[in-house]
């Protein structure tokens, strides 16, 4: 099988919350960030949540919403609905979550040959403030214990892209897994992206990331804070120009602003889609879809670009992750 992009990443459950701003005074977090918690502290924070309720009780009742997640998963699903072929590779326990992101991911057509094994699967609780932003608490659980092992390299070899998370990075084991994967793209000519994921992982892991993605990646793709981060550069473009440097193809997205990508020295800006943001989550995962998506089935950079756009604009117009119904008939319009 031949796949457009294969990917490694953290399998997540997205537990998704509507909340008020003072809930965030009190559990002490910063609107906006992401925190990786232990497994206790993410129960704690989901019974403040839950109250009596259960959390299949609270699904059934409106009162949150589950998905499979994990931001390449994410990226993947999105490939998939835009009529791509996309695979994905994580790691879940064989417990009530990890069924249920098998069972999304198969549902999505991504191929997943999942290998549960004990303990339990990772969870990212996403609080979801009046004005769309998003604050997230992830739990690893055993989504950072994946191995080479849990790769098939036969879908890796046989793909166009391999797909990396920077998220990755904050498990070492995790971290070995993708280094090797990316040895063996590069030894069967596939091309490597990277997604920096946050700005703060950055900061903690930026040694590593960097010489990677000057020494291995094809296609980085950053939102401005993390591209300032990566770069040491204190404004947006002048980190946009020291990453271009590094890499053959770009892509830093600033929300409303639109997005800026380079391939080969030539710079494109890629107009914003205009939309009333309900929620920002995912919003960076369906723009790297996009993109992902038009560049390996041959479109230009402004036809990926435009893509990337207009999928990304739909998810942040919704609530949760992932865009909702059937992306095609636009497509066919905006192409």
């Amino acid at each position: 099988m031949e796949l457009d992009v294969y990917a490694l990443g953290n399998a997540l459950v997205d537990v998704q919350v509507q909340i008020q701003d003072s809930l965030l005074t009190e559990l002490g977090l910063e609107k906006g960030n992401r925190y990786l918690i232990e497994h206790g502290r993410q129960e704690e924070i989901l019974r403040r949540l839950l109250g009596s309720d259960s959390l299949d009780s609270a699904r059934k009742t409106g009162k949150l919403q589950t998905a499979a997640g994990g931001s390449a998963a994410n990226t993947m699903y999105g490939i998939s609905q835009l009529g791509g072929r996309a695979g994905f590779c994580g790691k879940i326990a064989n417990d009530e979550l990890g069924a249920l992101f098998a069972e999304h991911m198969r549902q999505s057509g991504v191929v997943f040959k999942e290998k549960p094994e004990q303990g339990m699967t990772g969870t990212c609780v996403v609080l979801i403030s009046e004005d769309a932003q998003r604050t997230m608490l992830t739990c690893l659980g055993v989504s950072g214990q994946i191995d080479y092992e849990d790769i098939d390299e036969e879908l890796l070899r046989h793909s166009r892209y391999i797909y990396l998370e920077g998220y990755l990075f904050e498990s070492e084991r995790a971290a070995r897994t993708m280094l090797r994967a990316v040895a063996v793209a590069g030894n069967n000519g596939v091309k490597i992206a990277l997604a920096a994921s946050d700005a703060n992982c950055v900061d903690r892991h930026r040694d590593l990331l960097v010489p990677l993605i000057r020494n291995d990646v094809d296609l980085l793709f950053a939102n401005a804070r993390e591209a300032r981060a990566l770069s040491g550069a204190d404004n947006n473009e002048a980190a946009f120009r020291v990453l271009s440097g590094w890499c053959e193809g770009v892509a830093v997205t600033d929300g409303e602003h639109g997005s800026l990508v380079s391939f080969n020295g030539e710079i494109t800006k890629i107009p914003p889609h205009r939309v009333s943001a309900l929620d920002t989550t995912g919003a960076g995962d369906a723009y790297a879809a996009g993109l992902l998506y038009g560049i390996a089935r041959g479109r230009t950079v402004i036809e990926s670009g435009a893509i990337a756009s207009f999928f990304s604009a739909g998810v942040v117009a919704q609530i949760g992750p992932r865009h909702s119904g059937d992306i095609q008939p636009d497509l066919k319009k905006l192409l």
